[in-house]
């Protein structure tokens, strides 16, 4: 008998648990779209750059930067990396906060070239030329 009553009890805060389990979730449950919303709202579009060096420069760094702002990000070539002339680097999946993004490429000699590629498509070409007026401090 007092097995039977063990077992009873034990079942009664089982079917309690259960029950409280399941109002929290209910609960929870109105937040949640508004939560999901504003992860989508918040979410920054994804865009894949395609850098193309047709200049007769060899590119020694290329950054990422909003283009309003001179916060580059780190150096998206890896030391010793020379994106040289004819060569291109892809920049996969980079979070775009912005219309327009701006790619910074500078060369063995100091100076930087800017380009800003448009943040709309889900991918975007620069094209680094001779005609790309360069930045050398001057």
């Amino acid at each position: 008998m007092q097995g039977l009553f063990k077992y009873a009890r034990r079942r009664h805060w089982e079917r309690k648990l259960i029950l409280a389990s399941v109002m929290c979730a209910l609960v929870g449950i109105p937040a949640l779209p508004s939560a999901a919303g504003n992860r989508v709202l918040n979410a920054q579009p994804l865009i894949t750059i395609a850098v193309t060096n047709n200049s007769t420069r060899d590119i020694t760094h290329l950054y990422l930067s909003p283009p309003d702002q001179n916060a580059w990000g780190p150096d998206l070539l890896a030391e010793g990396t020379v994106l040289g002339t004819g060569q291109t680097l892809n920049i996969p999946e980079t979070s775009c906060g912005a219309n327009e993004i701006k790619v910074i490429a500078e060369d063995r000699q100091g100076c930087f070239v800017y380009g800003l590629v448009g943040c709309s498509q889900a991918s975007a070409i620069w094209t680094i030329t001779d005609a790309t007026p360069p930045d050398c401090g001057n």
